[in-house]
């Protein structure tokens, strides 16, 4: 009985192959969607997480602009005073206070022009906070000494994927006309904006930048064994009573976990909603189907109740039919959704981006559920169709034309 009645199904989905298919597309996409974000979510928490434990577990970000609102603070123009940052070294718990100024600034290297990032403060403190909690190594040259002299420090993109011709330790590169000495290049770190970026001296860069001395970020290098939440309400209090910047973000490696992850799940709780809209889409669609079916059909299920099928026999046909349109959507969207999250990975990690994707770290019993899902979404979608074909009285449905 069962294999007479997927033999039925199979016949009519046959029969009407396009808008089966159009029907199944509207699965495979909402399934497609749910299996990316799956995929690529936890990739993405990993990768930040790394980035992070990278970053050093030992440093405090101060950043300008409140906690809900640090990137328009950022970009707000408000600046630390210099000595203000520095005078953080005073509390017991701080190695080293770095203030840190950005821009990005014009460069001329053997002719060919190019925008770049720049990250400036005094060398004494850049080169420790670098090389003992960001794990940064030289491959070739030196950290400068001089405040004063004319020279840079290239990352390593900066300086073999930039420009058309690697720049080398002694080759001068020109920063809003100003030529500059490239003393070192730092091994790759991993994390793209440093290793794309130019290190300059404090002075140096507001010489050659024109800008307003002043640090836009600061990062504090914590003594080992001190206890960094301690440390960062000293800190807090004592930049309290600065007046440069009245609004400002103290960034513990714990709260900016917290922060990025936050950040991620919200993304990923807007494109579930997205994926599971599409998902509802596509169960209307295969009402709809079914119900077209169910009118196509009348005669033939006439036929069948006339030669002696049950109503439940005619139920399970179109519930069969429902639920095969639905699990086949679901494989072809779990499928579908790998591929593209493998490519996006890939496509990521070309670019310079981190790995995103990794078979190992798929969730195979959540694409098990996934499944499920989809089988029982067509079959339930399937159940108002089924149960108007089970209720055709079977000398009307002959007389149907």
């Amino acid at each position: 009985m069962l294999k007479d009645l997927l033999l039925l199904t199979l016949k009519g989905i046959r029969y009407r192959p396009m808008r089966s298919w159009l029907t199944i597309i509207g699965i495979v996409i909402g399934i497609m969607l749910v299996v990316i974000i799956l995929a690529l979510s936890a990739g993405t928490t990993d990768a930040v997480n790394k980035r992070l434990q990278m970053f050093g577990s030992d440093l405090l970000i101060i950043l300008p602009g409140k906690e809900t609102s640090i990137v328009s603070g950022l970009f707000g123009g408000q600046k630390f005073s210099f000595n203000d940052i520095i005078d953080l070294e005073k509390i017991s718990g701080v190695k080293t206070a770095m203030p840190v100024d950005t821009g990005t600034l014009n460069a001329d290297f053997k002719g060919e022009k190019k925008a770049i990032f720049i990250h400036s403060s005094r060398w004494n403190r850049l080169r420790p906070i670098f090389e003992e909690s960001r794990g940064a190594k030289m491959a070739n040259g030196s950290w400068p000494t001089d405040e004063d002299a004319n020279e840079v420090v290239l990352g390593y993109l900066a300086a073999n994927s930039l420009f058309h011709d690697k720049v080398r330790v002694g080759d001068e590169v020109i920063v809003q006309s100003k030529r500059l000495r490239v003393a070192g290049i730092l091994e790759k770190m991993g994390e793209q904006n440093d290793d794309n970026s130019f290190y300059m001296s404090w002075s140096i860069f507001h010489l050659v930048s024109g800008t307003k001395p002043g640090a836009m970020t600061a990062i504090v290098k914590i003594r080992s064994r001190e206890n960094i939440d301690l440390v960062a309400r000293q800190i807090r209090f004592q930049l309290e009573q600065q007046k440069e910047v009245r609004d400002f973000t103290i960034l513990t490696p714990a709260a900016t976990t917290e922060i990025v992850g936050g950040v991620l799940k919200l993304v990923e709780l807007v494109l579930l909603i997205i994926a599971l809209v599409s998902l509802v889409v596509g169960a209307v669609g295969i009402m709809n189907t079914m119900y077209t079916s169910v009118l196509e059909r009348t005669r033939q299920i006439g036929v069948m109740k006339a030669i002696g099928a049950s109503d439940d026999a005619i139920m399970s046909l179109f519930l069969i039919e429902s639920g095969i349109i639905g699990i086949v959507g679901g494989v072809l969207g779990i499928t579908l959704g790998l591929l593209m999250s493998y490519l996006i990975g890939v496509l990521v990690e070309t670019f310079g981006g981190v790995i995103l994707f990794s078979f190992a770290s798929v969730d195979y019993s959540a694409l098990f559920v996934i499944i499920i899902i989809t089988f029982a979404t067509g079959v339930l979608s399937g159940i108002l169709p089924a149960r108007q074909a089970s209720r055709l009285e079977p000398a009307e449905a002959l007389r149907y034309e």
